[in-house]
């Protein structure tokens, strides 16, 4: 990672930790430690470094959410969520200047469940019900997904798909239900926002079916790839936590033979196959990142058989994820059933992000179905 971000997750930790208590009791970021993520450029690391942003490349990025993921999970999991301000790169200076304008940086929240947004003079009016909106109780700007409509159906582009925007609202425009009632990932806020008939100018409707307007390579690529492995990203993180914990654990505890259980074959074999699993979809998953940041720094198109083995090495590492957060669980018998020991944490907190549709095993069979040539039938793949 560059040296503008590879100290962060160093940098935070103890403000992390120290806050886990916290996290867990009010279901939401403490808002100093938000304030410190955002003064150390945690919520601009994709956003153009003319409106404040470091730009960090794909591979950095992802690879900072696993750190922060090894900390924790609902922080790992807020600053991937909050890391929207590539749309600065998607919008005009009309645009950009609504959101940045002032000087001050924004936070923003996302969520791709899409809603509807019905063009009026001048914009759209949106509306929408958008479930688990990671940190938007602490963001400016709330990103969401809006399928521009033509009476009760989708308007068409020119190229005959939907048109489809990334749509900016902001906070006070909606309103926030506190829904995020949940065993794992507390912190993260996960709460469901609503908007109704909220308008919102053409400026604040960026197309990303389109080039940029900013030519870097960050902004070259598949779009939707910048966000959607964020998300395994940080859960692979936690399960190396996972791992991690049970290895120090066993070297203490017995067993009802009293032997220590590190000094089992069981055991020994047990670590191994987790690691070297969790290795290899770690070096999956960024391989196939990789591929799509090389596409976009030579200035070739991003093929969709590259997006399907992205989207497949997400749902192997999720597999691989879920297997080793089993295992490790098992492997800590009854101590994992305690509050206070991490593992209990980890894996309460691993299982809620494991649970997020970018994880889904549906999404094997969509790239599956690229490799026969057929379409994957999956939005944004």
């Amino acid at each position: 990672m560059p040296d503008t971000v590879a100290g962060l997750p160093a940098q935070l930790a103890p403000s992390i930790r120290a806050a886990a208590a916290e996290m867990d009791a009010t279901s939401d970021l403490p808002a100093g430690l938000r304030d410190e993520l955002r003064e150390a450029g945690a919520f601009r690391l994709l956003t153009p470094k003319e409106l404040g942003g470091s730009e960090t490349s794909m591979t950095a990025t992802m690879a900072l959410y696993e750190q922060l993921g090894r900390l924790d999970a609902s922080v790992g999991w807020v600053v991937w969520n909050a890391n929207f301000g590539f749309v600065g790169a998607l919008m005009d200076e009309a645009g950009t200047g609504r959101i940045w304008g002032d000087g001050a940086e924004p936070v923003f929240a996302n969520s791709g469940i899409p809603g509807m947004a019905r063009p009026v003079d001048g914009g759209y009016r949106v509306s929408g019900n958008w479930k688990i909106v990671s940190g938007v109780n602490g963001a400016d700007w709330v990103v969401v997904i809006g399928i521009v409509m033509d009476g009760e159906a989708p308007r068409m582009t020119e190229a005959g798909t939907p048109d489809v925007r990334l749509i900016s609202l902001h906070r006070d425009q909606v309103t926030v239900q506190n829904t995020w009632n949940v065993t794992g990932m507390r912190g993260s806020g996960s709460n469901n926002v609503v908007a109704e008939d909220a308008f919102v100018p053409e400026a604040l409707a960026a197309r990303f079916d389109r080039p940029a307007r900013i030519d870097r390579p960050l902004y070259r690529g598949f779009i939707p790839a910048l966000v959607i492995p964020g998300c395994t990203a940080v859960t692979l993180g936690v399960v190396q936590s996972a791992i991690d914990e049970t290895a120090r654990l066993v070297t203490t505890k017995t067993g009802m033979t009293g032997a220590r259980l590190a000094d089992l074959p069981h055991t020994q074999s047990t670590i191994a196959r987790a690691q070297s699993a969790l290795d290899a979809a770690r070096l999956l998953l960024f391989s196939a990142i990789g591929a799509l940041e090389e596409a976009a720094t030579a200035g070739d198109p991003v093929t969709l058989e590259q997006r399907a083995a992205l989207r497949a090495a997400m749902s192997h590492g999720a597999q691989v994820g879920r297997e080793t957060l089993v295992a490790m669980y098992e492997l800590s018998s009854s101590s994992a059933l305690y509050v206070g020991n991490p593992i209990e944490r980890l894996f309460r907190d691993g299982m809620v992000a494991l649970q997020h549709a970018n994880h889904s095993a549906a999404l094997f069979e969509a790239a599956g179905r690229v490799r026969f040539g057929l379409d994957p039938a999956v939005p944004l793949f």
